[in-house]
């Protein structure tokens, strides 16, 4: 990915000449409609294609949870991954190859700029994944979890947070952070839900109690000011995607948990 003295920089400009011409397209018609068939139509996917170059979205296989409980890392897999690339694919024009599934404990990690963990309160690092995520945050790689509620869940991942940065201290960020800006322009951070919940109008549309009723977003920085850590919390982005070919899932999550991955991707790119 990077050297030790390295980090990740790819002009801004580059991503915004390939991807702006698409994003009026991308604000006027459905992801439903994008997402549908993408196996069979998009060329770009079928086998012989040219190695990537620049992007592969990489999920985390963290070692922890309980075996064969729906949350853990396989959350949401691989159905928002595949549906995840198909659309940038289609609505960027970015560079992507196929997603991938890596362990921290392998140095693989150091081949993408960004890593995807989703249920994080689930893990239990062990000491090589420990030292390779330190390793990989501190060459400029960012990690980004997704998928976790309530008080409860996020004191459970800030442990393995701290203990992969011992100093690591979150900070709540709002829209004027230039992630809500980088490709597309995000004014208001929304809650996405599961699809049980979105489907069903008489539960509550949120998850652990009352401190899973609101959603943010943490970072945790290094001393430049860049995101090492990313957390978006009391939201499930992976389900925006997952079910963005559902017609009866809520168009609106799926286009919010499209425009803010898309954001993060760039973001990390750039940075």
């Amino acid at each position: 990915m990077f050297g030790a003295d390295q980090s990740p920089q790819l002009p801004l400009q580059k991503w915004l000449a390939v991807g702006v011409a698409c994003v009026s397209l991308a604000l006027s018609i459905s992801l439903t409609c994008w997402v549908f068939g993408a196996d069979s139509s998009d060329k770009r996917s079928t086998a012989g294609a040219p190695a990537v170059t620049k992007f592969q979205f990489a999920r985390m296989q963290y070692p922890g949870g309980i075996p064969d409980y729906v949350k853990n890392w396989y959350t949401d897999y691989p159905n928002m991954d595949k549906n995840l690339t198909a659309l940038m694919r289609r609505l960027t024009e970015i560079d992507l190859g196929a997603p991938v599934v890596f362990e921290p404990s392998k140095d693989d990690i150091f081949q993408y700029p960004l890593i995807y963990s989703v249920e994080p309160e689930q893990m239990i690092l062990g000491d090589r994944d420990i030292t390779n995520l330190r390793e990989y945050l501190n060459r400029g790689g960012l990690w980004f979890a997704d998928d976790f509620h309530g008080d409860e869940e996020y004191d459970l991942f800030l442990q393995q947070i701290r203990r992969v940065l011992p100093e690591a201290s979150p900070v709540e960020l709002d829209t004027s952070h230039p992630l809500f800006h980088c490709f597309y322009d995000i004014d208001k951070i929304v809650q996405v839900t599961n699809d049980s919940i979105a489907k069903c109008t008489a539960c509550e549309q949120w998850e652990n109690g009352l401190s899973g009723k609101v959603p943010k977003v943490f970072a945790v920085f290094d001393q430049k000011g860049r995101i090492k850590v990313l957390m978006a919390w009391n939201t499930d982005l992976g389900d925006g995607l997952e079910w963005a070919d559902d017609p009866e899932y809520p168009a609106y999550y799926s286009t919010y948990a499209f425009k803010f991955v898309s954001n993060v991707i760039v973001y990390a790119m750039s940075h």
